[in-house]
């Protein structure tokens, strides 16, 4: 039998080869067997379809001016744009593997001109050609297993991309809420500093018109002599306890301006800008319309956490070192390359394209088989193979982290939503106490005392109540990041 009617009989062996070494990506090495997380009672618990996790963050944050400080702060936030910049290299190098399936031809232009002494005429040649090299032929998969892994890669940056995003969004909801909350504490101190600055101002003109003898301390018009019998009263205790209210509501007041300051440069930070007004809504109309409702819809099975950017990530991760340890085995195997090249030379300027001169052209094929590369080979997939475990094992670890931080916001969240609702009665119960010590002391049946001790309490509830709802609302904002974030919209 001639040589050449072996060569059909060989490839067709290779191939079949190759075949039976191949191996797919199973989703047994990502498979985790877990139980429902741990949850709080009293949440709505739904089905998987209309869960929070799969909620676009727009119709989660549903403020007007909130929707506008998140849409600049993607359309701006340079972590951001670094994170997608990263994701258009990995998408180039995933083109660049794609390329590897194709040969590589290079054309060539050439020009020698001999001249040897005393030979009056110099001999000129000129050519062209194309030379097709190490065009190697994808047998055992390895061109593929890489072009896989790279296409994996991409998919991880993309999910790593998306957790950017996620905290971002996160990020910004809460610097807002909170600048809410301290815009309702800087209400409440300058109410209480211009309240008790208008009792010390009547007071200081009762105090002049009782000094010019015009009335005494019970509103009676008194004789001159009498004026200075007047002693300690009541009134005096009540406005010394208003002067000390007012210097403590004063004393406040820098300290939440500089806090709204700090939070402020803070936000305008990651929508990249050095200043601007930060718009946003008084907590009376966040709280008319509802938009912190207790109505978040939570899914019970464990398998919710597929919704999140880091748990994408680590599973796109433990395909690409399968898909790259499949690489490296098949780097062991022979290489089958084909290289060819046709190259064409004449003696005349004017005859580049014509054929009838000089043609040389040649073709090979043939296999490479590494043998000894000091090791390089079996350590690569060694390597790749220990790598592979890796990602399972932080797969893994991740999956549970992110149960565990499902469980626990989920707890978090249920405090402090019962902290803000009890709060928010206690606050309603002294304000109308509050209302009631006024409307009393304005008919004479109390003392302005009653009405500093109702407005210290209610001063120190509102602190509370205004602590309590950034607190809420961050674990809101938590639960929502938790769950997914809306990355997969």
């Amino acid at each position: 039998m001639r040589n050449g009617s072996l060569l059909p009989v060989v490839f067709l062996c290779v191939f079949g080869a190759s075949g039976c070494l191949r191996s797919s990506y199973r989703d047994q090495y990502t498979a985790v067997e877990l139980s429902a997380y741990r949850k709080p009672d009293s949440l709505l618990f739904v089905s998987e379809e209309f869960s929070a996790a799969s909620m676009f963050w727009k119709n989660y944050y549903t403020d007007r001016r909130l929707e506008a400080l998140i849409d600049t702060a993607l359309a701006r936030n340079l972590t951001l744009y670094g994170s997608m910049l990263r994701l258009e290299k990995a998408a180039g190098y995933f083109d660049r593997t794609r390329g590897d399936f194709w040969p590589s031809v290079d054309l060539r232009l050439s020009q020698n001109q001999l001249k040897v002494h005393p030979r009056p005429k110099p001999s000129n040649t000129h050519g062209i050609g194309l030379t097709l090299s190490s065009w190697e032929i994808d047998l055992w998969g390895r061109l593929r297993s890489t072009k896989r892994a790279a296409m994996e890669a991409f998919l991880r940056q993309e999910a790593s991309m998306q957790g950017v995003k996620v905290k971002l969004i996160a990020d910004v909801a809460t610097l807002y809420y909170r600048l809410v909350g301290l815009d309702t504490k800087l209400r409440a101190v300058q109410e209480i500093i211009r309240s008790n600055e208008a009792y010390l101002v009547e007071q200081e003109a009762r105090r002049r018109a009782e000094i010019a003898g015009a009335i005494d301390p019970a509103g009676r018009r008194l004789p001159r002599s009498e004026m200075n019998r007047a002693d300690i009263t009541r009134s005096d205790l009540a406005v010394e306890q208003a002067r000390a209210e007012l210097f403590r509501a004063k004393a406040l007041k820098p300290e939440i301006e500089s806090d709204i300051f700090i939070t402020e440069n803070a936000l305008n930070l990651l929508l990249s800008r050095d200043r601007g007004t930060i718009e946003r809504s008084p907590i009376d109309e966040i709280l008319t319309e509802g938009q912190l409702a207790d109505s978040i819809r939570i899914g019970v099975p464990a398998d919710l956490v597929r919704f999140r950017p880091d748990v994408m990530a680590a599973e796109k991760a433990v395909r690409e070192a399968f898909h790259l340890k499949d690489a490296a085995r098949a780097a062991r195997y022979p290489a089958l390359t084909l290289q060819a090249g046709f190259t064409t030379e004449e003696s005349f300027y004017g005859s580049w394209s014509d054929f009838s001169g000089s043609v040389i052209y040649n073709l090979f094929a043939g296999l490479t088989q590494p043998i000894f590369r000091r090791g390089e080979l079996r350590y690569n997939r060694r390597a790749r193979t220990i790598e592979c475990e890796q990602r399972i094992a932080e797969f893994r670890q991740t999956l549970f982290a992110a149960c565990m931080e499902i469980s626990n916001t989920l707890m978090y969240y249920k405090m402090k939503h019962a902290t803000a609702a009890n709060l928010s009665k206690r606050y309603e119960a002294l304000f109308n106490a509050w209302n009631y010590s006024r409307r009393l002391y304005s008919r004479n049946q109390a003392s302005y005392l009653d009405v500093l001790a109702a407005q210290s309490q209610l001063l120190q509830t509102r602190m509370e109540l205004s602590d309590a709802f950034i607190a809420y609302c961050t674990q809101r904002i938590a639960l929502f990041k938790a769950l997914g974030g809306g990355a997969l919209q």
